[in-house]
């Protein structure tokens, strides 16, 4: 009997699940999807380059020429034995006016340059937050997949315990084993039931965060993912993440900021405009028969109480910021990418290792069974190592999951989520 006990111990699906999460079944991909329609950070950055792009529209419009439809009416006391000629009581105009730049320096372009700059920024910008929001996707899946998995394996052990228990029970009735025996089961239980209610805990705050990304409100269970590729050449990936689109998105920066310089020390440049008029009405006088006119205004800043070179130091120190926020960002960049290139290097030795100490904790419960059933060990010691297996295999399910987040880290650094893995 106590040989057919310890089998069904040891043949229990520990590392497995063993009836399948119930809620709704959900995948990684489903998950991203649904936290990106959600998310209002991703939302928000999308907005943030509607501005831009509206932004440099308005710049592009100060190079256009501006037309306006024009009109007065003027009432005035006209002196007794006054000349109509010089004097009307009511004067009506109406003319059509234009005005286009001719020149300043070029400003009007190379402001719109600049924006176009920064437009492109704000879409590289957002293409990171959409990588980022990949990322907290991932993390909220495994730790719901992770929870739900321990929940399994802690929920076969109490089972197999409760049953050990109830046997040791009848045994000690019947005076075929000892109080100690009993009492250690018994303490036993208790702490697997203990360790349960943890794991639920832990379940129940990951459905919530998975379902606040998602916006879905129910149970979710999450499907089994693959087992995380093997790592890819470090050299490869430090070169991907040079080009991420947050740090394209510093680059920008910069090459906006440097521009902004030469449109602000081109205000000492000369500048020309057109004016023209075109008069459809005009009171009566020595220009009532004149139907347009155009003007031709230049003007060359002289003094401006130090104003501009004021302005083009302040960019100077912008542009020296833009350097030294891009310098950064690289340099978080490669961190983040040898980071977790050695932590997915560090998690594949570690899975290998537990694989094979669930191996040999596997064989060493069943050698402990067998010994108990020739009376050579104790149940204590028969506990023992069947707890020693839970634990390993608790391990090696929390490591398989460690290895594939440090796999979706190294993407995100690599400016790439979701590939690859």
């Amino acid at each position: 009997m106590k040989s057919l006990l310890f089998a069904a111990l040891l043949s229990s699906p520990l590392c497995a699940a063993a009836d399948a999460p119930s809620g709704r079944a959900i995948d990684m991909a489903e998950v991203y999807r649904l936290s990106l329609a959600r998310s209002e950070h991703v939302a928000q950055s999308g907005e943030t380059y509607q501005e831009v792009l509206a932004k440099a529209d308005e710049l592009w419009s100060s190079v256009l020429p501006r037309i306006s439809l024009m009109g007065t009416e003027t009432l005035q006391q006209v002196p007794q034995g006054a000349s109509n000629l010089f004097l009307q009581g009511n004067r009506e105009q109406g003319w059509v006016t234009a005005h286009q730049p001719l020149f300043s320096g070029l400003r009007e372009f190379l402001s719109y340059r600049a924006s176009k700059d920064l437009g492109r920024s704000a879409q590289l910008q957002l293409e990171r937050a959409k990588h980022l929001l990949y990322q907290d996707a991932a993390r909220a899946y495994l730790d719901l997949l992770s929870a739900q998995d321990e929940i399994s394996i802690r929920e076969t052990v109490v089972d197999n315990t409760e049953d050990r228990v109830k046997d040791l029970r009848e045994f000690r009735r019947l005076g075929r084993a000892r109080a100690s025996e009993l009492l250690a089961a018994e303490s036993q239980l208790a702490q697997n039931l203990a360790a349960l209610e943890t794991s639920r805990a832990r379940e129940a705050v990951a459905q919530f965060k998975l379902g606040f990304l998602t916006g879905l409100d129910e149970r979710l269970a999450p499907k089994p993912i693959a087992q995380a590729a093997s790592a890819p050449d470090l050299l490869s990936v430090l070169t991907r993440a040079r080009q991420r689109s947050d740090v394209a998105a510093r680059r920008a920066d910069l090459e906006a900021s440097e521009l902004s310089i030469k449109v602000v020390s081109r205000r000492r440049w000369p500048s020309f405009g057109l004016d023209a008029n075109y008069y459809f009405q005009r009171p009566p006088g020595f220009t009532s028969n004149v139907k347009w006119d155009a003007t031709i205004t230049g003007s060359l800043p002289l003094y401006a109480g130090g104003e501009i070179s004021a302005q083009v130091r302040q960019q100077e120190a912008q542009l020296r910021s833009k350097r030294l926020a891009l310098s950064e960002t690289e340099r978080t960049a490669e961190l983040e990418v040898k980071s977790a290139y050695r932590d997915l290097l560090s998690s594949a030795a570690v899975v290998a290792a537990l694989e094979k100490a669930a191996q040999l904790a596997e064989a060493n419960a069943k050698a402990q069974a067998e010994d108990y059933r020739l009376g050579q060990v104790t149940n204590l010691d028969v506990l023992g190592s069947l707890n020693t297996l839970q634990q390993t295999r608790l391990q090696l399910d929390t490591a398989r999951l460690d290895a594939y987040w440090s796999r979706v880290r190294l993407e995100t650094a690599a400016g790439s989520p979701g590939d690859d893995r």
